[in-house]
């Protein structure tokens, strides 16, 4: 049996990965582009029903941090692993959780109760460009030191709490504390 060539195994994981979230995310009915507005290479309100519609927002820093904190678990986990299948695993991490933030019951725990509820879940473009930004984190987490990452994981999620009151721990609390 031959061996796959490492780059072309990135390749078929990334493929097959995002091919998988694009298909139940049509399932779904969730459309490629956002609904009614041109695509915007960034998009920094939540308030709007293009939110988590385009190319980058401010839950792309979150993700990124994901990326960052997938690249250290799947280390952990399996260290005897080459990177390239770590790399794989982790985008698939994150085509699972689009394929899960994007089921309707996920969608309305993000709403909350009396609020504007204007997440309706990502376009098919935010949602590859989301896991685009885990592996950016991934790739971060692999060439700069431990410390960097950690202190600018903890800026992100700092800024991304203070400007639209959202992120991983403020997310948390409000979904627990429900």
């Amino acid at each position: 049996m031959l061996a796959t060539p490492p780059a072309l195994e990135v390749a078929l994981g990334i493929l097959l990965v995002n091919g998988a979230v694009v298909l139940w995310l049509l399932l779904l009915g969730r459309g490629v582009l956002p609904d009614g507005v041109p695509l915007q290479w960034w998009s920094g309100s939540t308030l709007t029903a293009d939110n988590s519609q385009h190319l980058a927002d401010f839950y792309s820093a979150l993700h990124a941090i994901s990326g960052a904190a997938l690249y250290f678990a799947a280390r952990a986990i399996c260290p005897e692993w080459p990177l390239r299948r770590r790399f794989i695993m982790v985008i698939a991490c994150s085509g699972v959780w689009e394929v899960v933030e994007n089921t309707p019951a996920v969608i309305a725990l993000f709403n909350d109760p009396g609020s504007l509820n204007v997440y309706r879940g990502d376009s098919i473009v935010n949602a590859l460009s989301d896991t685009a930004f885990v592996a950016f984190g991934f790739l971060a987490a692999h060439s700069l030191p431990r410390w960097l990452i950690i202190a600018t994981g903890a800026l992100a999620e700092f800024t991304v709490a203070l400007i639209i009151h959202d992120g991983f721990v403020l997310g948390t609390a409000r979904v627990v504390l429900r």
